[in-house]
Formats: structure tokens, C-alpha cells, sequence
């Protein structure tokens, strides 16, 4: 990443622990076990790589699960003309990333606290679907509606699609903080 002052910022979310403490108190309000909130990044040149694998040029990238904004970030230093919008129901992780896009002055970058399963996407969209997560039958629910609603969507995973999709996804294995090599799935209508 180019931007090394917000690179910075980004690392010491994780450094001071703030995600596990927000983590603490929020799954003590909404009645959860910590253990549902995930923890982790995928390194820049791997985002790079998947985005740059997709053939489609979308008018928007949304991240689903996007916590404090990282790979919005990585999006718009890579296509700054391209709005880019992340999601998650981790308010104190949506809260931090929006204070860094104020703090470094970036705009084309939305961060907010929405519902995966009420949100609009759009055809025209690169989805980047933070799915780990999940169980396999509620992705694949999560994904065959999206592909449903939207069939000229692209989407990047962690998890692999259903067989009904698979003529359209390539697979790829890349680094992340967690392993050496992650799988990753790109759905590609183009």
C-alpha cells in the first residue's frame, strides 16, 4: 500500500487489541459468544491480485464483514474514481474506519453499519464477501441470492460457491495473516 501514514493507523487497530476488547463488549449486548467475531487481514498483494482478476469493471465495490475498512482502502488507492462502500454489524469497527477516511481525508470511501441480508446490491457491483464465518449452507443461501437478484454481480470469497455457479468462479490460493495459503473464489460473469 502506497498511503504508508493510513497503513500505519490501519496496524495499530490490531496492535492495541481494540478489536478484541470491542468485540467483548459487543457480543455482551447482542447476547453472542466472542468467539462469532473473526480476526485477521489479507495482505494488500493479495487483494490486488484477486481484484485485478476480475474482468468486469464495476461501478461499485462493496465489502461485506469489511471491519475497519481495509480492503475499502485498498480499493480506492487502486481505483479512487470507483465508489467503494463496506458493511458490517460491528459498529465499533465501522466507527474506527470512518475516523481514519476523515483523518486522511479520502473520499469515493463509505463505511456503515447495514444488515447482509436487507442490503441492495447491485448488479454492476464487485462484491468482496468476508465469509469465513459462515457455514457452508447459509453462504451458499447468502451467495445464490445475491447471484439470483444480480446475475452480472462479481464476487470475490473465502468460500467456495455451489456447483451451480462453479462454470463462472476461478479459484485461487493466496496469502493471508491466518495461513500461507488461503483459497479464494471469484465469480466472474465477464
Amino acid at each position: 500500500m502506497k498511503n504508508k501514514e493510513l497503513l500505519k493507523d490501519l496496524k495499530e487497530y490490531d496492535r492495541f487489541g481494540k478489536d478484541k476488547e470491542i468485540s467483548k463488549e459487543i457480543s455482551k449486548e447482542i447476547g453472542v459468544s466472542e468467539s462469532v467475531f473473526t480476526y485477521g487481514s489479507t495482505p494488500y498483494e493479495t487483494a490486488l491480485a484477486l481484484i485485478k482478476s476480475v474482468n468486469k469493471k464495476p461501478s461499485r465495490f462493496v465489502v461485506v464483514g469489511t471491519s475497519i475498512g481495509w480492503m475499502n482502502f485498498y480499493w480506492n488507492e487502486i481505483y479512487p474514481n470507483i465508489p467503494s462502500l463496506g458493511i458490517d454489524i460491528h459498529y465499533g469497527r465501522i466507527e474506527f474506519g470512518n475516523s481514519l477516511i476523515k483523518k486522511h481525508k479520502l473520499s469515493n470511501i463509505e463505511l456503515k453499519v447495514d444488515d447482509l441480508y436487507k442490503f441492495s446490491f447491485k448488479d454492476t457491483d464487485l462484491i468482496w464477501l468476508s465469509n469465513c464465518c459462515f457455514d457452508t449452507n447459509e453462504n451458499a443461501k447468502i451467495v445464490n441470492d445475491i447471484i439470483a437478484k444480480n446475475p452480472n454481480v462479481s464476487i470475490i470469497s473465502y468460500k467456495p460457491f455451489d456447483s451451480s455457479v462453479r462454470s463462472k468462479v476461478t479459484r485461487h490460493s493466496l496469502a493471508v495473516s491466518w495461513m500461507p495459503l488461503q483459497p479464494f473464489w471469484v465469480y466472474d460473469t465477464k
